[in-house]
């Protein structure tokens, strides 16, 4: 599987986001999108536990989108590009670029659920002096007024982060990712889908500019991808990946296997 050379036709666009300025402790993400792709070479179409292969699916990668250092502006531009995207694939990249996504997406519907597969909650009001930090993305979309907000495997933040998730009645927490095909189950709503990266444990993604141990593997994770039930999934991300952390490429290889069975879950 090679995204870049896959058919150049469908609803469904892979962009890659090569930014990281908010980032706060180690840099490298504006290369995850690159990094994805490259391991994708080595990735097959077929999905065996799905039975299906990309082979029979319909999309197009557009390659890396350009954009300014300031958050603000680069805001401006994903909201910009993904308001003409009717299903968008995106490859992070610091996390703060889901946030203009969901934007987007969110004036597309009366109500929208956003999963977000993460270690931290990023429901902070400002950080680094900017609200478009990546640990505020959370915060930011929760203020759209249709969204909800779904949390899976959140094990760091701060005190007032984790009081936050406790009493909005807009955010579900589920602690472990074999509970959600249970809670989405409930769901009626149009889904988007954000897996940061550092979800998963440090030993099986070191990729990545925040690692936090104690995380899921990609085996819990993909038991639980494959048993979620029918949705209406409008579009989804992989953020966070950061190659420089991981010359060994696990991280990159599981992002790239990540993209083909989400695509192949909702859309093959």
């Amino acid at each position: 599987m090679k995204f870049l050379s896959s058919k150049d036709r469908g609803k469904i666009k892979i962009f890659g986001v090569p930014y990281d300025s908010t980032t706060c402790f180690r840099p490298g993400a504006r290369f995850g999108a690159d990094g994805i792709r490259l391991f994708s070479e080595n990735l097959e179409d077929f999905s065996p536990e799905l039975e299906k292969s990309l082979e029979d699916l319909d999309f197009t990668d557009v390659g890396n989108l350009e954009l300014p250092a300031s958050p603000e502006k680069m805001v401006e531009e994903i909201y910009s590009f993904v308001k003409e995207v009717e299903i968008p694939v995106m490859l992070g990249g610091e996390h703060s670029v889901t946030f203009p996504v969901v934007k987007a997406l969110s004036e597309r519907f009366s109500r929208l659920t956003v999963v977000q597969f993460d270690a931290h909650a990023d429901l902070r009001e400002e950080y680094s002096g900017t609200p478009y930090s990546h640990a505020c993305v959370m915060r930011r979309i929760l203020e759209l007024p249709n969204t909800q907000l779904v949390q899976v495997g959140i094990r760091s933040g701060t005190r007032e982060e984790f009081e936050l998730i406790k009493l909005s009645d807009r955010i579900t927490y589920v602690k472990d990712v074999l509970e959600l095909p249970s809670v989405l189950s409930e769901v009626e709503t149009p889904i988007y889908f954000t897996v940061d990266i550092d979800f998963f444990d440090p030993s099986y993604a070191p990729g990545t500019g925040t690692p936090e141990h104690c995380g899921a593997s990609p085996v819990d994770f993909f038991k639980a991808v494959y048993k979620l039930p029918a949705a209406s999934v409008v579009g989804f991300d992989v953020v966070e990946v950061s190659p420089p952390y991981d010359p060994s490429g696990i991280t990159q290889a599981l992002g790239a296997k990540i993209v083909r069975e989400l695509l192949l879950k909702f859309w093959g």
